[in-house]
């Protein structure tokens, strides 16, 4: 089917098709030497500078840009191997089967069974997210409850539940941790030190100890601090 003519050369759609398909693949042939690729690489792969016609001819393929590194990057879908929660990394930049930062965190967020603290959030991304969490907190994307000095993250939906589900986790978990804890000081020996040591501190400086170590333990340790402060 002739479509013009420029020149006396005839372009048929058969050609403009075999021009397209010849730029995806080497495209694509790029992508799988790199891994990961900028837009000005693409452009170039692509033989084009307008970038209008560069995510155009993009969209063809499958493919993600980074949710890290200011969505600078790009992959190829076939060439990502996503783990369990959809992530996969590459040279320490970070990619998403669910496209945007704020996307990913709503998906791991609503797909917990127990939320999660923006500490967990940040080593399972591996970036910053208290900015992003702050906004999504805002825009009434995710729900948060406070526990303790910090701010779990739920699901709009599901929140009463994850949320329970936390406190039960964090029961059993301040329970193992004070057991294991306390067992360290079971010998009447140790207990008469520990009395012995805090007799010398003034009121101020055993708040100070007792904060100190609790802080050590993290969750739950106010409790078990408390506990032992009851031994003297």
């Amino acid at each position: 089917m002739l479509l013009l003519r420029i020149d006396g050369l005839a372009i048929t759609k058969g050609n403009i098709m075999k021009k397209v398909q010849y730029e995806t693949d080497k495209l694509i042939k790029i992508f799988h030497q790199k891994k990961i690729l900028t837009f000005d690489v693409i452009g170039e792969a692509l033989g084009a500078t307008v970038k209008m016609t560069i995510f155009r001819k993009l969209k063809m393929l499958s493919y993600h840009s980074s949710y890290s590194h200011a969505g600078k990057y790009y992959t190829l879908d076939e060439i990502a191997m996503y783990d369990k929660n959809g992530l996969w990394s590459f040279n320490r930049i970070h990619f998403s089967v669910n496209g945007s930062l704020l996307n990913t965190i709503i998906y791991l967020v609503n797909n917990s069974e127990n939320g999660y603290f923006s500490s967990e959030l940040k080593k399972i991304l591996n970036v910053r997210v208290q900015e992003a969490l702050f906004k999504l907190y805002s825009n009434q994307k995710i729900y948060r409850d406070q526990i303790g000095g910090e701010y779990l993250y739920l699901s709009v939906d599901r929140w009463e539940q994850q949320l329970e589900s936390r406190k039960h986790l964090i029961e059993a978990e301040v329970e193992n941790k004070e057991l294991s804890f306390i067992s360290g000081y079971d010998s009447a020996e140790v207990r008469k030190v520990l009395k012995l040591f805090l007799s010398t501190l003034n009121e101020k400086q055993r708040r100070l100890y007792v904060g100190f170590e609790s802080m050590k333990l993290g969750r739950g340790g106010d409790s078990i601090m408390s506990r032992v402060a009851q031994w003297t």
